[in-house]
Order: C-alpha cells, then sequence, then structure tokens
C-alpha cells in the first residue's frame, strides 16, 4: 500500500510542478472546440461564419512567434521538473518514516488529474494555433470543411433510387424487388471563408459539393457522367441584427428541415412535404429584438428555373421566366436564443411563360414552426399549399398539368408539409422520428393529357415517407447513425407503391 502511495506521489508532484511552471509561465489553459453542426451535415441553410477585421487578424508572424514563445516556456519548465524530482526524493523519505498519510495522497490525485485536463487544453489550443496558418491569396483565413459519409442499406420493395430511395413503385418485371448495398457518394466538401467588414459588417462565403450521381431506374432525364458537382454556396454580409445573403440555397418559406444522415444528397422528406431546393437567390433578413422575444422579416429573390429540378425540359415543355421568384417571411422567436420557440408564416409567389404565350402564376403560402416541448424534446415541422411549386420540391414532381393537345397548360394545385419530434437523450444521442407527405390535385393530373412515358414521376399524385433515426456523436468529428424509413407512393392508375428502407450510417466530419 505504500508503495503505490509513493508511485502516486512521484507522478503527482512531477505534473503538478509541470503544471506550475507552465502556468507561470503565461502559457493559456482555455481553448474552444470548435465542430460542425449536426443536421444535415453541410446544409447548411444551417451555418454563420463570423469574421474579423483584417487588423484584428493575427498575422502569420504573430503566431510563429507565440508557437516559439510556447516552446521556450517548456524548456524551462523541464529544467525546473528535473530539480523538482529531488524534492520527490525527499518526500519519499518521508512516505517511508510514515510522516504522510493518505488524505495526503488522495489531495495528490486529485491535483494530478486537474493538471491532465489542463494540459489536454492547452495541447489543443497549440493544434489550433497551427491550423491558423493556412491562408488564402487575401490573407483571410479559409477552413476546409466536409463529410466523409459511408452509408450501408437494405431496401424491401421497389424504389426509384435505392441509394436514396424518393418514391416507391408498383413491385413488377421492370424494377427490382429488393436491393442491397454500400455507397459513399453522398460524401461532401467545401470552403468556408472569412474576410474583412464591409460597413460594420462581417463578410464571409462558403460553398459545398457532392459526389452524388443520381442514378436511378424511373428518371426520364438523361443522367450526368459528371458526378462531383456544386450542392450549396452562399456569400454572407452580417449586421448584428441584419443578413443579406446571396447564393444557393434552400427558399426563404422553408427555412427548417428535418434531421438525417442516410439522406444528405437531398434532405430528409425531400417530395414528401420538405420544399428543398437548392436555387439562386438573394435575401435580406432582419431581426428586431422585442419585450420577450424577436420578431424577424425577411424578403427575397430566386430563380425559379434553375436546374430544371422537375424534368419539364425533359419531357418536352417549354418555359421561359416573365418574373423572379418572390418570397417573404415573418417570424416570431422567443424563449432560450439558443433553443428558441418559433412561428413564422411566408409566401411565394412568381409568373412563368409556357409553350411561348401562356402566362401561369405559381405562389405558395407555408408556415413552420418549432417547440421546444421539454429541455431535451422539440417539436418541429412546416405546412404548404400552393400551385406551381415544384421547383420548390413539392407538387409531386410537377409545376404543370398539360392540355390533351400538349400545347397548353395549368399550374397544378399541391399541399403537404412535414413535422419531426427530436430528442436528445445525452448530449452525444439524438433521437428523430417524422412523417411527411406531398401531393397534387388528383383530379386535375387525371384531367391532363395521357401519359405516354414509363416514368413514374410523371403521373404521381401523392408521396409519403415517415420513419425514424438514432444519431450518436461519441466525439464532435465522428458520427454513427441508424435510420429506418417507409414509402408509400400513389398514382393516377395503378395500385399503390410500397417499400421501406434500412440504413447504417458512419461519417467523419472535418
Amino acid at each position: 500500500m505504500r508503495e503505490r502511495v509513493l508511485n502516486t506521489a512521484n507522478v503527482s508532484l512531477v505534473v503538478l510542478a509541470a503544471g506550475l511552471c507552465l502556468s507561470n509561465g503565461g502559457i493559456p489553459s482555455q481553448a474552444q472546440e470548435s465542430s460542425l453542426p449536426p443536421s444535415a451535415p453541410l446544409n447548411s441553410s444551417n451555418a454563420s461564419i463570423s469574421s474579423n477585421d483584417a487588423t484584428a487578424q493575427p498575422t502569420m508572424q504573430d503566431m510563429l512567434n507565440m508557437l516559439t514563445e510556447m516552446r521556450a516556456q517548456l524548456d524551462i519548465a523541464h529544467r525546473q521538473i528535473d530539480w523538482l524530482q529531488n524534492e520527490v526524493l525527499i518526500l519519499k523519505k518521508k512516505v517511508d518514516a510514515g510522516e504522510e498519510n493518505s488524505a495526503s495522497a488522495s489531495t495528490l490525485r486529485e491535483a494530478v488529474e486537474q493538471i491532465k485536463t489542463d494540459q489536454e487544453v492547452t495541447q489543443s489550443e497549440v493544434k489550433t494555433l497551427q491550423q491558423t496558418k493556412v491562408e488564402s491569396a487575401s490573407r483571410y483565413p479559409v477552413a476546409l470543411t466536409g463529410l466523409v459519409l459511408f452509408n450501408s442499406y437494405v431496401v424491401d420493395g421497389s424504389v426509384d433510387n435505392p441509394a436514396l430511395p424518393l418514391i416507391a413503385i408498383e413491385r413488377g418485371p421492370y424494377y427490382p424487388h429488393h436491393s442491397l448495398g454500400a455507397t459513399l457518394n453522398q460524401t461532401q466538401l467545401g470552403l468556408r471563408a472569412t474576410g474583412p467588414k464591409f460597413w460594420t459588417a462581417h463578410t464571409a462565403a462558403q460553398f459545398a459539393a457532392d459526389f452524388f450521381d443520381g442514378a436511378n431506374y424511373a428518371s426520364s432525364t438523361p443522367l450526368s457522367v459528371n458526378y462531383f458537382h456544386l450542392r450549396t454556396a452562399e456569400i454572407d454580409i452580417d449586421w448584428p441584427n441584419t443578413q443579406v445573403t446571396a447564393g444557393l440555397e434552400s427558399p426563404l418559406i422553408s427555412s427548417l428541415s428535418p434531421t438525417s444522415f442516410a439522406t444528405v444528397a437531398e434532405p430528409a422528406l425531400a417530395w414528401s412535404g420538405n420544399l428543398w431546393t437548392w436555387l439562386p437567390q438573394f435575401t435580406a433578413v432582419e431581426r428586431v429584438p422585442m419585450a420577450h422575444g424577436w420578431s424577424v422579416f425577411g424578403l427575397g429573390i430566386l430563380d425559379p428555373e434553375a436546374g430544371d429540378i422537375t424534368g419539364e425540359v425533359a419531357d418536352g415543355i417549354l418555359r421561359s421566366n416573365l418574373q423572379p421568384g418572390y418570397e417573404s417571411r415573418a417570424a416570431w422567436e422567443w424563449g432560450d436564443r439558443s433553443h428558441p420557440f418559433e412561428i413564422g408564416a411566408n409566401g411565394y409567389y412568381t409568373r412563368q411563360l409556357f409553350y411561348g404565350d401562356e402566362k401561369l402564376d405559381f405562389w405558395a403560402g407555408t408556415t413552420d414552426w418549432r417547440f421546444p416541448i421539454a429541455k431535451p424534446v422539440e417539436l418541429s415541422g412546416e405546412f404548404y399549399r400552393g400551385r406551381g411549386i415544384g421547383d420548390l420540391g413539392g407538387g409531386a414532381f410537377k409545376n404543370i398539368v398539360t392540355g390533351y393537345d400538349n400545347g397548353s397548360g395549368k399550374s397544378l394545385d399541391a399541399e403537404g408539409g412535414w413535422t419531426q419530434l427530436k430528442a436528445r437523450f445525452a448530449p452525444t444521442v439524438e433521437f428523430n422520428g417524422f412523417f411527411g407527405i406531398d401531393a397534387g390535385y388528383a383530379d386535375e393530373i387525371r384531367e391532363g393529357s395521357p401519359v405516354v412515358t414509363t416514368s413514374p414521376y410523371l403521373y404521381l399524385i401523392r408521396n409519403q415517407s415517415f420513419g425514424a433515426n438514432i444519431i450518436v456523436r461519441p466525439r464532435t468529428y465522428l458520427v454513427f447513425s441508424a435510420e429506418y424509413r417507409g414509402l408509400r407512393s400513389w398514382y393516377i392508375y395503378g395500385p399503390e407503391g410500397v417499400a421501406q428502407n434500412l440504413t447504417l450510417s458512419m461519417g467523419y466530419i472535418f
């Protein structure tokens, strides 16, 4: 027993002396650990980047000087530790003589644990300083970001894309009834940059790209062989309560999204109630502090035709923009700012030209909510009603239905929405259960021209998804997830399609 105390005291004093020397030498003992936000992964629609004035940015020489000074202080500490070893020998003799008791040894053990913690923090700060040596041509900080994501999946039933199923298809001879596989195509790569102040505002920019090929069994659009493509991008100018953004992002009228690592290339519940499409847009959002919360007002314009997300061009539908898309948002937030209660109302309108002379009005009204029911539990969701909202990710993949002469069209009425229940069992474990549905008006689709293609997207009238996942983050950069999802899809004729999907995911965030 006494030998164990001697050994503990020996190690304790050495580490304690080192910590005291480092502390007296002025080495910092606080650091911040940076991490990516959870949803998502990269979307970002969800990450705000702060930046400093050019005069406040540390130069390369400043950081090198700091590292040199730290190393000099560590050398001094090592010499002092050698001297303190003699003191340890004296202490050992005292313990042998019975002058020390178990209480002293317990105190030393506690001191050792505290110093170990301080050393880990100091090492983290040194590593952070070394990472900041990366600079851009403009000499402002640039950070490489991304998500390496491995997904393995099992699909029971016929779907459009086994790696990321969006709709279920009637079982038949043309589509597989069972799929098993793995993919890393939802891996993402991006950059974040912070710049100088502009009229007292912080400036920043970021983009993300992925490797998702979109290969499926049911698309009527020719597939691209270039799998690496731009996903989202934005340039931000931020004042304390105002944000101006230009980029490729989700619509302003759809600010929330469910959480999933199984469906990252297209967000969770895409085409099942989540208006998600990434479109070029310019937005301005103002937050107004109130007595018991914040009012949020936003305006934006977007290009609804960009990308031809519905595949209308490939289906022979001729179209051009008469006006940009106009979007607006008004929301109220209250409670804890890190997990606020939030409810919002949004609007969208545009006018499009089809077949050269037919002017069609597209519009949407949406509402969204986020309610922290209890500290670890949150309920969120969105509901919409509109016309011609295929560009936004609704309306059963359609903006319009064509007449029998294929030379006229009518904007399709649609409605849908989604809801999610999130529960955080621990800082590293969360559970999400979700449900979503999107529907075009069936009578309008049936009254259109007969379908002459084998693509099920054109005669789809309603799509529903439901499921749950559990996400574990043992470290801020390491993610494990298991997700179950069910799909049900209805068409203007034939039986409904039913499928279910199980996905196991492992991701590394950097």
